[in-house]
């Protein structure tokens, strides 16, 4: 009888302890809850979305090398294998686009190297995955380097380079091609600007998150950015991230008005990326949600249509690319719904009649990067004013320089935007308010993907958007 009262206790005494110990584990974790939740309340949560190659992915970058920690060596050097891999992938893009156009190389041991690298690629072994290419020996070998400088020299691939926005080819390829000599040295470490155009596709969602002040002077605000493929095929995850985000950044590619989508070569870039726009600021999910429209890559926009590229005649293609999809039964019916949208303001908006403005030119202009917008980050005080008055100089002759069907082309972009905000804010509300009474602001900024003046853009966009949601949220009137 003792034995087993003496079995009894024990037993109780030992689930006691069990009990005692959950609970402690069961407090220790709720403790860790509030206090994460508290943390993750100081961030300011933003979705980076937009399609694909737009260049959001560099935006992040933008963000890690000027409010994060500066990149240090060894995450610079495990971006050589990707800098390699884009200059053999984009030489091979040309190569196959040369037999496409039937453009001649200039002589045989042109075609000999383009033969080897050709031989390297996908192209002649279609069993090679993008692994294979990136740890492949001979993007490090000097025969690559050797065979890329000189085919790079040679008039035929030039050629074919000069009409890159018929097939798909990285922005980076020419910069690239005229590093090489600086690459192939075996102690090359990747500057910032060798970091920010180096193209790895975005397969997953990432996240940044950083810290930044008002030249270093008040409370720090703090930022946590997402960051998610724009392919289609990656589009799906975007829903998984709308809760509580503060502002969509919205990153839109305006010179792709003539290059069709590497998914699908039959959709125009531009097309799509209004199609993109459209879903973005409808979606029930972002209703109350702010958003920040980056007119991006307007340094590639300039160069296109200085060498001639003919951006009215693209939009009449986009027009009616608009118009053949809103009647094609292989489309969903919201998508044909989309389109038929897009092709009534293209058609009620038409380029060749739009004017641009004084204040449209100066817009325009201030937003380029000034010659040596690549400076050193621990430049001297004086340093950085001297920075500021050369781009100052560098604007206002941009101003009198730039060409007008540059400017226009932009401009116009911005303006069919807001047209495709005027339709959908009339159909919710009957008026257009560009802060309107669900509290959502648009603003946007012509943006070059490579200008460390793009973050400070993001930075202060941001900070307007939260002032100004806060006003309206009080009552006050918003300008």
């Amino acid at each position: 009888m003792n034995i087993h009262l003496h079995l009894g206790k024990e037993t109780n005494t030992s689930e006691a302890a069990v009990a005692r110990a959950a609970k402690i584990r069961s407090a220790k974790i709720d403790r860790k809850i509030r206090s994460d939740w508290k943390n993750e309340q100081k961030y300011i949560k933003l979705l980076l979305l937009g399609p694909g190659e737009a260049g959001k992915s560099t935006l992040i970058k933008q963000m890690q090398l000027i409010h994060g920690e500066a990149l240090d060596l060894q995450e610079k050097c495990a971006r050589i294998p990707y800098i390699r891999q884009n200059i053999f992938d984009s030489m091979v893009a040309i190569l196959v686009a040369m037999v496409e156009f039937d453009i001649p190389l200039s002589s045989p041991a042109a075609k000999e190297r383009a033969q080897r690298v050709l031989s390297n690629s996908q192209v002649c072994n279609p069993s090679l995955t993008s692994k294979d290419i990136l740890n492949s020996r001979f993007l490090s070998s000097p025969e690559f380097f050797d065979d890329i400088t000189n085919l790079w020299q040679d008039d035929g691939v030039k050629m074919a380079y000069s009409r890159s926005n018929e097939y798909q080819l990285l922005d980076c390829a020419a910069y690239f091609f005229e590093r090489v000599e600086i690459i192939r040295q075996e102690e090359y470490i990747p500057t910032e600007q060798d970091v920010l155009r180096c193209r790895v596709m975005t397969t997953s969602i990432t996240e940044t998150r950083f810290s930044a002040s008002h030249e270093n002077r008040g409370q720090p605000v703090h930022f946590k950015v997402l960051d998610v493929g724009g392919q289609r095929g990656e589009r799906r995850k975007w829903i998984t991230l709308f809760d509580k985000v503060t502002a969509v950044l919205f990153v839109q590619d305006i010179s792709s008005f003539d290059q069709t989508l590497r998914e699908d070569s039959q959709t125009n870039r531009l097309l799509e990326s209004l199609k993109v726009f459209y879903q973005v600021i409808t979606t029930k999910y972002l209703r109350s949600v702010s958003i920040l429209t980056f007119m991006n890559k307007i340094d590639i926009l300039k160069e296109k249509i200085e060498r001639g590229a003919n951006f009215s005649a693209a939009l009449q293609k986009i027009k009616d690319e608009a118009h053949e999809n809103s009647t094609n039964p292989s489309h969903s019916e919201y998508d044909r719904q989309i389109y038929q949208r897009l092709h009534e303001i293209l058609a009620e908006n038409p380029y060749d009649s739009f004017e641009i403005t004084d204040q449209d030119r100066k817009n325009f202009c201030e937003a380029f990067p000034a010659p040596d917008s690549d400076h050193n980050d621990n430049q001297s005080s004086l340093g950085r004013k001297l920075s500021k008055l050369t781009k100052k100089i560098s604007n206002t002759s941009l101003y009198s320089e730039m060409n007008d069907e540059v400017i226009k082309a932009a401009t116009y972009m911005k303006y069919l935007l807001k047209q495709i905000i005027d339709k959908v804010e009339k159909k919710h509300h009957g008026t257009l308010h560009y802060c309107d009474s669900e509290f959502r602001c648009y603003e946007f900024h012509y943006t070059c993907a490579v200008d460390k003046s793009n973050i400070k853009k993001v930075i202060d966009g941001c900070k307007n958007i939260i002032v100004k949601d806060y006003l309206m949220r009080i009552g006050l009137p918003v300008s």
